[in-house]
């Protein structure tokens, strides 16, 4: 009987062991090892880079990854591998395969040739998508950069192409340029024209972009809808100003702010604003006169509200500062409360010593995280300090 029972309990474990042990398997070693294992197995390589401080990585990492779903997929064609890109071997792999942003999947052939890339955490039907189109010649953005290097230019191929780039977050203007000039610029102003103009133009410098701030009641009625078309062009226009306060050339203001004036005339005003802001942000004699210009007259989007007042949190001490933090921090939360926003809030209150009114408003910061199945543990953190003064 004893002896009957041991390899049935051996057999549990087992099966238990086994049923624990979905999701991709991550090999151990280094670059070279990975490289010499897929080339002998004849297998492509999968490289999950990331950073230790990247959520989504972290996110990818938990929620992801360990699906049995992904797991099958991945450890019958690949050999994974993940590598810090701030330490190590991650630095020179970094370097050499360009990764800029986190996290970062790039994919090998056998002979260890990079042949895809994607950037940013994808859910597991995503994921597999771009594991299959990483398998796949036709599909590999790299292989799809030889062909057009070679001369492919339908315009079927270029959207192709210009899809897989914009993944992996490489430069596709060459491509998106030469495809609207094939479509021809009587089509731009096209459901067609618009869907591959409000996707892949992002550069108000662009012959696309001009024609249409110069046409914009063509493009309504292709996007069917203004705010559609004006979204895009806030969004265009947003990249620029932060293009533009990187540079910090008074100069390239000047000609901005014309650009401004010219495409949107008497309703400039909102966007000047903006655009300022954004370019005197670090200054610290100006910095907060033209914050206070666009938040306390043009500003209407709740996440803005919150960024600068936790910004000013972070950076200040002073009480005038803290006060016009928390009046922004009060104005996101009455565009749209949110455990994010009420975070906030409670954070100045506390700096500013109103602790009893921090411990309600943190109170109900943590109702709300929970209630959208967020993690509070930060502001339980500084609940917890406002207990402590209290």
């Amino acid at each position: 009987m004893k002896n009957k029972i041991l390899p049935l309990f051996a057999l549990l474990l087992m099966a238990a062991f086994t049923a624990g042990a979905q999701g991709i398997n991550f090999q151990k070693g280094n670059w070279a090892d990975i490289k010499a294992k897929a080339k002998a197995e004849n297998k492509h390589i999968f490289v999950d880079a990331f950073t230790t401080w990247c959520g989504p990585c972290k996110w990818q990492s938990k929620k992801i990854f360990p699906q049995k779903e992904v797991g099958d997929f991945f450890n019958k064609n690949y050999v994974s591998f993940k590598l810090d890109m701030e330490k190590g071997e991650g630095l020179a792999f970094a370097k050499k395969y360009k990764v800029r942003a986190y996290p970062t999947l790039v994919y090998f052939n056998p002979q260890g040739e990079m042949v895809h890339k994607t950037v940013g955490a994808y859910p597991a039907k995503k994921l597999l998508k771009q594991a299959n189109n990483a398998l796949n010649p036709e599909t590999q953005v790299y292989t799809l950069q030889r062909k057009f290097e070679k001369g492919e230019k339908s315009n079927a191929f270029l959207k192709q192409y210009i899809e897989a780039l914009s993944t992996a977050y490489e430069d596709y203007s060459k491509p998106a340029d030469m495809y609207l000039a094939q479509l021809g610029q009587d089509k731009w102003a096209t459901a067609e024209g618009w869907k591959f103009i409000s996707k892949y133009v992002r550069k108000s410098s662009s012959e696309a972009f001009e024609y249409v701030m110069k046409n914009q009641a063509k493009f309504v009625a292709a996007a069917e809808g203004k705010g559609k078309v004006e979204k895009y062009i806030a969004r265009v226009l947003t990249t620029d100003m932060r293009r533009l306060a990187r540079s910090k050339n008074k100069e390239e203001l000047a000609s901005f702010k014309k650009k401004l004036k010219d495409a949107f005339g008497k309703d400039a005003d909102k966007h000047i604003a903006k655009a300022e802001y954004m370019f005197y942000a670090r200054d610290k004699e100006k910095g907060m006169q033209y914050a206070c210009k666009y938040f306390d007259k043009y500003c209407d989007n709740h996440y803005e509200f919150n960024s600068i007042a936790w910004n000013y949190y972070k950076k200040y001490d002073d009480t005038q500062r803290l006060e016009k933090a928390l009046a922004w921090a009060k104005q996101s939360v009455k565009l749209k409360k949110a455990s994010f926003n009420t975070d906030t809030q409670a954070h100045i209150l506390f700096k500013l010593k109103r602790y009893k009114k921090a411990k309600k408003v943190a109170e109900e910061s943590i109702e709300l995280a929970k209630k959208a199945k967020q993690n509070p543990k930060e502001t339980e953190a500084l609940l917890a300090k406002i207990n402590a003064k209290l």
